[in-house]
């Protein structure tokens, strides 16, 4: 399959770069008024980490340029307390991500045993402060963790993606080659990526992507759509030059990891394509189950697994030797993986079922189900564990406006949130204080407090929404 870097440019508004491009997104679309182009330009690299770093080395200047925005944006709280607790999150973040790596890269003994004491230690004091925050969040701290950070969303069915400053409210939607399903953010922050569609051949009926539902000349449509693309982005310039990856048929998802790979599910070829970020070429591919959809990486990236929607199971793929290890029956129209922070428990979106499945990842197998909302897409665990958040879009004629919030403790729903039609995507900010989701039925997010369980805000995007995901402002 042919294996091309396209490069690409992005025009937006005359004048105004970024985030800074106010209301540009939404109001603009919905007033007749297209989003700016991307056009022609250049060939231009793109600029990851230096390839001549050892890839342990690449993993710690990753983790942290994780941990830093988070630290910063939660030392600016009014209250000491407060500032404290919020800052030292992402910093036990920042210690577990490089003991993770020593583990994955090192073999000293010493080394390996103060690895696994500092993860236990560090994640049991996040957990004591996520429970510190919520129970502060009851008086006057329900204000504690501000909302801060940006989130980018997917919009499929306006060949888009919007940027939103959280803290400014400055918006801004940027016009793609393609029709994006899904959108997501290099570890270090530095790239925005987005798969889909070629734009003239993506499919933006009502149903969007449609997550392996067809069969048939569904099926047969999807092998016919023609290559798709991985879009490389700058986030801290969105009007910057970008550049685009031919990956294969159909693409659905997309993950990167710490070593300058992107991985990107190929609902229309059955298989994972692995992307070289810095060469910005297709370096292998990776055979999976039927229609492959959502994907996440393992928090210690040395597996990832899949979602097979039309065959029921999960891929797990080594992401060292790049090959599936195992293939897990899960259910009925699995589409998307959440892991918790430890990995030791993978949750399924069982859009057929109504119901997540869990996953022990030491057995690889499903030790129970739990019934959700209707048609339940995309899930996420938070950072502490305690809580995965389900987006239950429901159906085409009868879409759904619930997310799910399950306790991994009980491995019940605790609570049920309301946010806009078609819920569909899920993703949180760094220290767990917000969830965010996308609507598909109503061109929005709907940002959820987490300590309070309540839609704080609903701001509009592109047409619909479909993946998203929170990074730190620029």
């Amino acid at each position: 399959m042919r294996q091309a870097a396209i490069a690409l440019s992005v025009g937006l508004l005359a004048g105004l770069p970024g985030l800074a491009l106010a209301q540009a997104g939404h109001d603009a679309h919905h007033s007749g008024n297209p989003p700016a182009q991307i056009g022609q330009a250049p060939q231009t690299a793109v600029s990851p980490a230096a390839a001549d770093l050892p890839d342990f080395t690449k993993a710690n200047v990753a983790a942290m340029n994780d941990m830093h925005g988070p630290m910063m944006e939660g030392i600016m709280a009014d209250d000491p307390d407060l500032a404290f607790v919020q800052g030292m999150i992402p910093h036990h973040q920042g210690a577990i991500d490089m003991a993770r790596i020593v583990r994955q890269y090192g073999d000293d003994p010493q080394t390996q045993a103060w690895a696994a004491q500092i993860i236990e230690a560090q994640e049991r004091e996040i957990a004591e402060m996520q429970a510190w925050l919520t129970a502060r969040a009851g008086g006057e701290a329900a204000a504690a963790a501000p909302l801060g950070g940006a989130v980018y969303s997917a919009n499929e069915g306006g060949n888009s993606i919007s940027a939103v400053d959280l803290g400014t409210g400055a918006a801004a939607t940027v016009s793609l080659p393609i029709a994006p399903h899904n959108v997501d953010l290099t570890p270090d922050g530095g790239l925005l990526l987005a798969v889909g569609d070629p734009a003239a051949q993506g499919d933006h009926g009502s149903q969007g992507h449609g997550h392996g539902a067809g069969v048939g000349a569904d099926a047969d449509a999807d092998a016919d759509a023609g290559e798709g693309l991985l879009v490389i982005l700058d986030p801290q310039d969105l009007a910057a030059p970008a550049a685009a990856v031919a990956v294969g048929p159909h693409p659905a998802h997309v993950v990167a990891d710490r070593l300058g790979r992107a991985y990107v599910s190929l609902a229309g070829g059955d298989a994972i394509a692995v992307v070289d970020l810095a060469r910005a070429e297709v370096v292998a591919r990776i055979a999976t189950g039927g229609y492959p959809h959502g994907l996440r990486l393992s928090p210690d990236e040395a597996q990832l697994y899949v979602a097979n929607v039309r065959d029921g199971s999960v891929s797990v793929i080594d992401t060292a030797g790049l090959a599936e290890l195992a293939r897990i029956p899960v259910g009925a129209g699995p589409v998307q993986v959440g892991f918790t922070p430890s990995g030791d428990q993978a949750y399924v979106s069982l859009r057929d079922e109504n119901r997540v499945a869990v996953i022990d990842t030491r057995s690889r197998r499903v030790t129970g189900k739990v019934d959700v909302g209707p048609g339940p897409i995309q899930v996420l665990a938070t950072a502490d564990g305690r809580w995965v958040y389900v987006a239950n879009q429901g159906s085409e004629a009868e879409p759904n406006d619930t997310v799910s919030v399950i306790d991994t403790a009980t491995g019940r729903v605790v609570r049920t949130v309301t946010a806009g039609k078609g819920a569909h995507g899920v993703s949180a900010s760094a220290d767990g204080a917000h969830v965010f989701v996308t609507n598909t039925a109503e061109d929005s997010i709907s940002v959820i407090e987490a300590a309070s369980g309540t839609v704080i805000r609903t701001i509009p995007v592109g047409d619909r929404p479909n993946g998203i995901v929170h990074g730190r402002s620029h």
